[in-house]
């Protein structure tokens, strides 16, 4: 399998060098918890979500240059759209959407504004809609085919971070020309701030594409997302293009709880790749505190259901399991006899991804540490699985080696968003891409120092991993 993964992987490098929280009340947003922080795939109001992607177009297609037009400007403007439900529903939010058209009335929140701006709309990540998918969505209908090339999201920033708003870690953008046949034709990039109430999430195009509908998807790493506009600039179009050819993509879906999705470890880990020239998608299946066990269950709803809709509505490359801190061999086993068939059905391969040590005294996180390691290399050994992300060991091999860098989170049980997810997403990129870190760019925001010191600590994880006394 490690020959095919090469093989995909040169080809995608040569291809893709391009690059539990409850309602807040209107005086504070919750803070950061685990089952608010879910990242699994989200269940969307409307109906165009519920379909595969497009494929790949083999006939040429022609290279469109719409700046400078005169007609140019943002044709989403007063235009009709939908969304994902909000917190604690949509007839019921906390924040809702002022009278159905505040995402496309030009109103932007004042730079000095606050979060209860009603500009502002809420996504709150432990509503079942986010947990569902892993984002919450809004979908335009532009009225009309437009040929496209820049969209931009207008989202609340870290301004908010002590109510638990955070801008978002990324937004992806779809096309459709029908609403049906999705295309993603890219993510956003921004500069977050301290000092303004929004900032604007931008993806500008060398080229257009042609669509009537444009999806905002939104991935954040604390509980609530705000979006206060979204635009799409273009002119109007009297016929379709072709959408670009797909580039070589491997495909992840990542099974677990908030020891994957915290932080979207799985964000820095497709950032990673993107920057050593590997074009990686992820898709996420996870809910705080969950076991195995319950995604083995078909009929739990907030699990089983919703990570069987994932397998059935898309080819994946791989799917990684992470089991909760308290699961033992005895758990997981009897829950992944019952998943790997259908992995494997999926046409997907299953890795694991060996959790680290979420106990919160730090005396205890060794024998933690080593309890994941036995449970972890048995099911390797019992179902055939070459490729472990030892993120248990890597843990380890820091803290020992360089103390002064802090994995954690302020729980002291998950790991942080800076330090900790990089590290883990580090362990990703070798055991699972076989990627050289001395390529990957990526830095996730952290000092040049401070990274290299990760990327040493994932790759003595990776080639040796850690000597547990135990053994």
């Amino acid at each position: 399998m490690k020959k095919a993964l090469l093989f995909i992987l040169a080809a995608s490098m040569l291809l893709s060098l391009a690059g539990c929280a409850t309602s807040a009340p209107e005086t504070s947003a919750p803070s950061v918890s685990e089952d608010a922080s879910s990242m699994a795939e989200s269940v969307t109001e409307e109906s165009s979500n519920d379909v595969s992607e497009t494929v790949s177009q083999e006939e040429e297609r022609p290279m469109i240059s719409i700046k400078g037009d005169p007609n140019y400007a943002n044709v989403a403007l007063n235009k009709s759209y939908t969304h994902t439900t909000l917190h604690p529903g949509n007839d019921n939010a906390s924040y809702p959407d002022e009278g159905g058209i505040s995402m496309t009335d030009g109103v932007i929140a004042a730079a000095d504004g606050k979060y209860s701006d009603p500009a502002f709309m809420g996504f709150n990540k432990n509503h079942n809609d986010y947990t569902a998918k892993g984002y919450s969505a809004v979908t335009v209908d532009l009225g009309g085919l437009h040929y496209l090339d820049k969209f931009v999201a207008h989202v609340a920033s870290k301004k908010h971070l002590s109510v638990g708003i955070n801008a978002p870690e990324i937004v992806f953008i779809y096309v459709s020309h029908d609403g049906e046949t999705w295309h993603r034709v890219g993510y956003t990039s921004h500069e977050d701030s301290e000092t303004v109430a929004s900032i604007p999430s931008t993806l500008e195009l060398e080229y257009a594409v042609s669509a009537r509908y444009v999806q905002y998807r939104f991935l954040g790493d604390s509980n609530w997302i705000f979006v206060c506009e979204v635009e799409a600039f273009g002119i109007a179009a009297e016929e379709e293009i072709p959408f670009p050819g797909e580039e070589e993509i491997v495909s992840f879906l990542f099974v677990g709880n908030s020891s994957t999705y915290y932080f979207n470890i799985p964000v820095k880990f497709m950032h990673l790749a993107a920057s050593a020239g590997v074009t990686v998608e992820v898709d996420n299946s996870c809910v705080g505190s969950a076991y195995l066990s319950y995604f083995a269950d078909a009929a739990n709803e907030r699990h089983g259901i919703p990570l069987r809709e994932h397998l059935a509505s898309k080819k994946y490359d791989y799917v990684v399991l992470q089991d909760n801190s308290g699961a033992s061999y005895e758990d997981s086993k009897p829950a992944i006899d019952i998943l790997l068939p259908l992995i494997k059905e999926n046409g997907a391969e299953m890795l694991l991804y060996k959790r680290y040590s979420s106990n919160d005294d730090p005396a205890q996180r060794l024998d933690s540490a080593y309890r994941h390691e036995v449970n972890y290399s048995k099911l390797a050994e019992t179902f055939g699985v070459d490729r472990v992300a030892p993120g248990a060991d890597a843990f380890l091999i820091c803290t020992e080696k360089y103390p002064e860098i802090n994995l954690y989170h302020t729980d002291n049980s998950h790991h942080g968003a800076g330090e900790g997810a990089y590290l883990l997403a580090c362990v990703m990129a070798i055991e699972f891409l076989d990627l050289d870190l001395d390529k990957c760019t990526y830095t996730a925001g952290l000092d040049e120092a401070t990274v290299a010191k990760l990327k040493e600590c994932a790759k003595i994880a990776c080639e040796t991993g850690y000597d547990y006394p135990q053994k």
